[in-house]
């Protein structure tokens, strides 16, 4: 019987992965509790297995007993009963441990069955995954014995099993497919920064990359879409959309509702809403099927997104609102320091007013106070600049127009909290107020 014991105990730890100290000490329990029956008592009884050896000491009020002889049939399954609970609350506490720590992993497995409207996925010799409705694409049907994979989304340990909630319809599941189809995102030279998805529908993906050398969205889809049909193909033909990420919202937004082109956008930072204008040609794109485009670019950026239709002609009043309030932030504060040296300090007059009166100032004074050709300008107003990045530009003395365009893309880059994509922008905003003003004067 000992060496049955031995054998028995390694059989389960090899096929379970439980340990032998758990499987020995189940034995015992299952023993004690048979003998309990069999004696009726509850006190009194002892039994130790030798775990070199297997050999079984059992003691019943001081005087020994051999357990074959003793227990009974009765006695014998309840024990097995024991021993066996014993075993599965091991096994539970081993599953637990193993997955616990990988929610958000891609595996491999094999649907095993239906249970109602979800699927049963084996996930490895011990394991067992439940995909319930709610978690699958609409574009996909599965059979028993199909391959398939998904990502894990729960781990709950409940008093009899373990549950492993699966998912096909998680953003999770795209990321994988892409650090397993592209090198790139498997070796972190591109990063993926945010996904969102509707599963069976469509699906947007942020991409950035550190190394200027590297075109992170081109490396996402590959030659002639080499690299993304992989994805698509396991996604059954979910169409995704890999866009440019970008620190300054300004930038993200519009490639967020690609391939809608926008002619403006309109943002409340208070409420993290933007109204987003679009001519009305464009609009139908920008919202999407069924609000589909609108929304998803909304959990892309983080922001809540209203689109509005305008015409030809609100968007030149638009635009024209908003040259006389740039003309305004950038010249408001530097007209009303020269406009003070000739007027009383009781009267008050609009800066912005003397900006368009021939009289007061001339391009003369304006000259003599910045140079030919400057264009003064507020710092925060430009695109991606923040209150602290602005005072390192005060610190860098890169405060003034001329001293900007001097730095370039380039000297901009080294700023803390800027990179290249927004140096650039900074440049071509630059130019083109300058461009704005020079062409009003003419």
């Amino acid at each position: 019987m000992s060496e049955e014991i031995l054998r028995f105990v390694d059989t389960i730890h090899r096929d379970r992965q439980v340990s032998k100290e758990v499987i020995f000490t189940g034995i015992e329990m299952a023993l004690v509790s048979a003998a309990q029956k069999n004696f009726d008592q509850e006190e009194g009884i002892e039994v130790n297995i030798d775990r070199d050896s297997g050999i079984i000491s059992a003691i019943c009020d001081g005087v020994g007993f051999d357990p074959r002889e003793v227990l009974g049939r009765i006695a014998a399954g309840a024990g097995k009963q024991v021993l066996f609970q014993k075993i599965r609350e091991a096994e539970r506490e081993v599953i637990y441990k193993e997955y616990v720590d990988r929610v958000g992993e891609m595996f491999n497995g094999t649907v095993a069955s239906r249970k109602g409207g979800g699927l049963v996925i084996t996930l490895g010799s011990r394991a067992e995954g439940f995909m319930p409705r709610g978690e699958q694409s609409h574009l996909e049907e599965w059979k028993e014995g199909d391959r398939i994979k998904v990502v894990l989304k729960e781990v709950n340990l409940q008093p009899t099993r373990v549950q492993l909630l699966v998912s096909r319809g998680s953003p999770d599941l795209v990321r994988r497919l892409f650090e397993q189809e592209i090198p790139e995102v498997a070796d972190y030279v591109v990063e993926i920064k945010v996904v969102a998805r509707e599963a069976g529908n469509r699906t947007k993906i942020a991409v950035a990359t550190l190394d200027s050398n590297v075109d992170c969205v081109g490396a996402c889809i590959g030659v002639k879409g080499s690299r993304i049909r992989n994805v698509t193909d396991e996604l059954n033909g979910e169409k995704i959309d890999v866009v440019r990420w970008h620190e300054s919202v300004e930038v993200l937004i519009p490639e967020a509702l690609k391939p809608a082109e926008i002619t403006s956008i309109a943002l409340d930072y208070d409420t993290m809403t933007a109204n987003v204008y679009v001519t009305e040609d464009q609009q139908s794109l920008a919202i999407g099927r069924r609000g589909q485009n609108v929304r998803l670019a909304s959990k892309l950026s983080g922001w809540e997104l209203n689109i509005c239709a305008i015409t030809e002609e609100e968007l030149a009043q638009l635009r024209a609102r908003g040259i006389e309030s740039r003309v305004e932030q950038i010249f408001g504060e530097r007209l009303a320091q020269v406009a003070g040296a000739n007027r009383s300090e009781t009267e008050v007059v609009n800066p912005l007013d003397k900006l368009f009166d021939t009289g007061q100032p001339t391009a003369e004074e304006i000259a003599e106070e910045y140079g030919d050709d400057a264009v003064v300008m507020g710092l925060e107003d430009l695109p991606g600049v923040t209150e602290e990045i602005a005072d390192k530009l005060v610190e860098a003395q890169l405060d003034s127009t001329e001293a900007l365009l001097e730095a370039d893309v380039k000297g901009l880059a080294q700023i803390e909290g800027l990179d290249e994509d927004s140096a650039r922008l900074i440049i071509e905003k630059i130019k083109e107020i300058m461009e704005s003003v020079d062409s009003e004067e003419e």
